[in-house]
């Protein structure tokens, strides 16, 4: 795949119609990319790391799912969290 091909896959994604309360944490996703979802959009060299359509919807829904667990935004903002997870483990 390529780099524009994966910044469409996650752009797909996170436009999906919730399915869950963990899925209506996806546009606050596509907030944090400030909506640029073009390939001068430095936030979106993580994709690098993935390989197919899957790793990223899995990725994306790995993050929501920890928003729901442990965002506490008394602490933190959303942004700094979701930072965290652009690192691929």
């Amino acid at each position: 795949m390529t780099h524009e091909q994966k910044i469409r896959v996650l752009e797909s994604c996170l436009n999906e119609e919730p399915k869950n309360y963990r899925d209506s944490f996806k546009p606050d996703l596509f907030l944090f990319f400030n909506e640029d979802f073009s390939v001068d959009n430095l936030r979106m060299d993580f994709l690098h790391h993935f390989e197919s359509t899957s790793e990223i919807e899995q990725w994306v829904n790995f993050v929501c799912s920890q928003i729901v667990l442990k965002f506490d935004e008394e602490v933190e903002s959303l942004g700094d969290f979701v930072g965290e997870y652009l690192e691929v483990r």
